[in-house]
């Protein structure tokens, strides 16, 4: 079976081509160009596509018109041309959690907004979706991957409950090409100054702080996020892994 990966580049896409996937990103492939997307689908005649290629800044998302042609339009428009697996968004609720697979999805803001459309419109094409969230792994340019790398104190939010999931964890589940609606998520639930401190741990480094999630003036988020049914393994066993494997020998800036 042939599988094709669309953002290549980015951290999950690069898990899944270490795993033998076909994987695209920027410059190679522009998901929102309709001629380059029948070109690829022309030139590998893939069995099915991993839709990783999204806009992930979630506060650019509600500025940004780019966002809207990455997030949206472009799964839809793969999806009525190739058997899709859209890897979404735990974003796409809001709260309490956590969150079925078949409960009603309530964003909070543009981004989750965006996810739960392109859901939408990739199962109507007969395509399939994949939720996931708080994903970390090497090179990665969310904060959480790039701890291993930071020096001093590691300010971490220590009232918002998380499920920190493994790149790598994810790309072996996503590979097995689960369908319908599907949550892959770590089962581990803890907030980010707990994983902090599992990694410091694990380093013997680094002096954690708390922060409230409210201090960081961001833009909306769920109050609670968390999915179900939590099947990959957890942080407590993926982070020796992960850290053994040279995470803080490089780092990706944000």
């Amino acid at each position: 079976m042939t599988v094709l990966v669309t953002g290549g580049s980015g951290l999950v896409g690069r898990a899944l081509a270490a795993r033998g996937a076909t994987a695209l990103g920027r410059p190679a492939l522009d998901v929102t160009d309709e001629r380059a997307r029948d070109e690829i689908l022309t030139a590998h005649a893939p069995d099915a596509v991993i839709f990783c290629a999204a806009m992930t800044e979630v506060d650019r998302c509600a500025t940004d018109p780019l966002s809207e042609a990455i997030n949206v339009a472009a799964p839809a428009a793969w999806a009525r041309e190739v058997p899709v697996w859209f890897v979404s968004s735990n974003f796409v609720f809001s709260g309490p959690g956590p969150h079925a697979p078949d409960a009603v999805v309530r964003p909070v803001n543009a981004y989750g907004r965006q996810k739960a459309r392109a859901e939408e419109a990739v199962l109507a094409a007969g395509g399939h979706v994949v939720r996931t969230g708080w994903v970390y792994g090497h090179g990665g340019r969310g904060w959480a991957s790039r701890l291993p790398a930071l020096e001093g104190t590691w300010r971490a939010i220590d009232d918002w409950p998380v499920q920190p999931t493994w790149a790598d964890h994810l790309a072996d589940a996503l590979l097995l090409l689960p369908t319908g609606i599907t949550h892959l998520i770590g089962r581990d639930e803890t907030t980010w100054k707990g994983f902090a401190r599992a990694v410091s741990a694990e380093l013997g480094r680094g002096r954690v702080e708390g922060v409230s999630l409210a201090a960081l003036s961001l833009g909306p988020r769920p109050d609670d996020a968390r999915l179900e049914p939590a099947s990959l393994p957890g942080f407590r066993e993926a982070v020796p892994q992960w850290l053994s494997r040279g995470s803080g020998t490089s780092s990706t800036p944000p």
